[in-house]
């Protein structure tokens, strides 16, 4: 098992993996209290992917899903993961969030931008976008 960790942000460990995380940090958007959002993937053996963010000065308790944009012959905007259920996390009740998954597609490619969104009162209906980054794809 590898421990990788970040002064400014948490530390995770991650067993399996074959090659150092890269970090994809994340623009908040003007007008939020958001600060520190970074996500990290890290290749693992067997080809897939360990997504992990973290962020903090969130909405305490509030919802929150992560979204891949990607742009070229064909745009495409959804869930990071095929489920909402699985692109999603609450944040905890001093405003600091933490979602992890593994992908079998690596979302550096797959995907042009990541974006943050808020849930008001846990539905996709008036999402806030909160941050974005940019990948490499």
């Amino acid at each position: 098992m590898t421990t990788y960790s970040y002064s400014s942000y948490s530390s995770y460990s991650i067993a399996a993996a074959t090659g150092s995380p890269s970090m994809i940090v994340l623009t908040p958007s003007g007008g939020t209290s958001i600060h520190d959002v970074v996500l990290f993937v890290t290749p693992l053996q067997g080809g897939e992917f360990a997504v992990f963010l973290t962020a903090q000065g969130l909405q305490p308790g509030g919802t929150y899903l992560i979204e891949g944009f990607s742009s070229g012959t064909r745009t495409n905007v959804g869930p990071l993961s095929s489920s909402l259920a699985d692109s999603g996390f609450t944040a905890d009740s001093q405003g600091n969030g933490v979602y992890s998954h593994v992908f079998a597609v690596d979302p550096r490619t797959a995907y042009n931008v990541v974006l943050l969104l808020y849930l008001p009162n846990n539905q996709i209906e008036g999402a806030v976008l909160v941050a974005t980054g940019t990948t490499s794809g």
